[in-house]
């Protein structure tokens, strides 16, 4: 624990601070200042946590010191000490959480009592401190690896690493989980700027935030020397570094794909990833490009394409359109948007990807309007249906309805009601359970003539005749 001694008197502040050196072997005494100027300034160097404050001191007195203080450390604690026994000090005191007063000459007993209560309530705030932040670089290794949420992973930046001008992952992967255990103590003796890490499954994920701007040559020294620490079969993928927190998920996605790709060649330890394995990657980001405007996820679609673009070259760009215009294709669908040469700007190709998932997400839509009134079809074939009623099933016009019917299903409402009621009374037939009269009520007919025709139509026999053909 850091103290600090703020008392004018010269053997009063000596005295204190030895018998702060002698009795307590783990707190330092940091600074001495003779006046509330200079209690200020020494507050603002050495961070003490512990203030020992004289009221009574030359030029600002020492609640004035402790207001100013208060201002920008408001985790610092006091100990008022006093000649005079004032309940107006210890009350003012009061506003700035001071819950000791030791008046002149202090005694021992008193100042132990003061110092252990002050002690357990700055390890104990230090252990929440340590513990919230545990917890909000685990929020930020998490954001740091994902492509969303850059706006909550700038604002966690701020609030934990101000300074950082560079970042970069590494991706170590252990052939024994022992070597985990060493990570920390060898990250912390080699690597000489902030690090977060996390472990998961024979793999850690390791993110450098530095407050200069790393080059690769160092981030491959480190890897190496990093390496050769753990002298076992570990192999380090290194992302390339970035400037900008928002960009340190593209060094994650290198340092991972390294890290797998060194596992496969096992021809080194550590090193960035290979032109081959990034163009693997890219193959991949387009595979996933196509399947979100497949899904008719448009904004996802969007973001991804922007986040990569520059990643893309053209002849990348030409096969994502291709592919694209292949999902309409088998869909039976004109893309009905702009052709490939027209797409010059980031602007026109987020306009095309919109579109296209738009598109989609229409025929999905029908689709599932379709299954739902199959559905209701199959459940109510033998009522009076219309196609009124149908449609209002599902919410459409009955003209929208009747020309989605048509081409998703490529028939008429009419013709489709009729063939699953032949389709069940042929079923019913074959059961010889019931008359042909009876038969013609079950599936919605209640003229067993034209039930009859009906049926003909549909089999070239009528229901008499393929009764007989089934129970000669």
């Amino acid at each position: 624990m850091r103290i600090l001694i703020a008392e004018d008197e010269l053997l009063e502040r000596k005295a204190m601070k030895k018998f702060i050196e002698q009795n307590f072997a783990d707190m330092t005494v940091v600074g001495e200042a003779v006046n509330g100027r200079m209690a200020i300034e020494l507050a603002a160097a050495e961070k003490p946590d512990v203030i020992f404050m004289d009221i009574k001191m030359p030029g600002i007195n020492g609640l004035e010191a402790i207001r100013e203080i208060h201002k920008v450390h408001p985790q610092t604690k006091f100990i008022l000490v006093s000649a005079y026994d004032s309940f107006d000090y210890a009350k003012e005191a009061m506003q700035y959480g001071i819950k000791d007063y030791i008046l002149k000459p202090g005694k021992k007993e008193e100042i132990v009592k003061a110092i252990m209560r002050i002690k357990k309530e700055v390890e104990a705030e230090k252990e929440q401190q340590q513990q919230s932040r545990a917890i909000i670089e685990e929020r930020f290794l998490q954001h740091a690896r994902k492509q969303k949420g850059a706006g909550d992973l700038v604002a966690l930046k701020q609030q934990l690493f101000p300074e950082m001008k560079s970042g970069s992952f590494l991706v170590i992967t252990f052939s024994d989980h022992r070597y985990g255990d060493q990570l920390e103590e060898v990250l912390a003796s080699i690597c000489p700027y902030t690090f977060i890490y996390q472990l998961s499954e024979g793999r850690a994920i390791v993110c450098i935030l530095a407050d200069v701007v790393m080059e690769k040559a160092e981030l491959l020294s480190m890897a190496k020397r990093i390496s050769n620490q753990l002298a076992g079969a570990v192999y380090i993928g290194i992302g390339f570094p970035v400037k900008r927190v928002e960009q340190l998920y593209q060094s994650y996605e290198q340092a991972y794909t390294a890290s797998l790709q060194l596992a496969t060649d096992q021809k080194s330890n550590f090193s960035f990833p290979s032109e081959k394995a990034q163009d693997t990657a890219r193959e991949h980001r387009l595979e996933a490009l196509v399947s979100l405007v497949e899904k008719g996820n448009g904004e996802e679609a969007v973001q991804l394409f922007q986040q990569y673009q520059a990643q893309f070259s053209e002849n990348m760009l030409e096969e994502l359109y291709l592919n694209i215009k292949s999902l309409f294709m088998e869909r039976d669908m004109e893309l009905g948007v702009r052709a490939y040469s027209m797409l010059k700007t980031s602007e026109d190709w987020c306009d095309f990807l919109l579109l296209s998932c738009m598109h989609m997400q229409q025929l999905h839509q029908s689709k599932q309007y379709m299954e739902q009134v199959k559905q209701y079809i199959a459940e109510h074939y033998q009522e009076p249906l219309t196609l009124e009623k149908v449609a209002a099933t599902v919410h459409l016009s009955t003209n929208y309805f009747s020309n989605l019917f048509k081409q998703e299903l490529g028939e008429t409402f009419t013709d489709y009601i009729a063939k699953i009621r032949m389709q069940q009374a042929k079923k019913l037939i074959e059961s010889n359970q019931y008359t042909l009269k009876e038969i013609s009520y079950m599936v919605g007919y209640n003229n067993p003539n034209y039930f009859s025709r009906v049926f003909r139509k549909h089999f070239n026999e009528s229901p008499k005749q393929f009764q007989r053909s089934i129970f000669k």
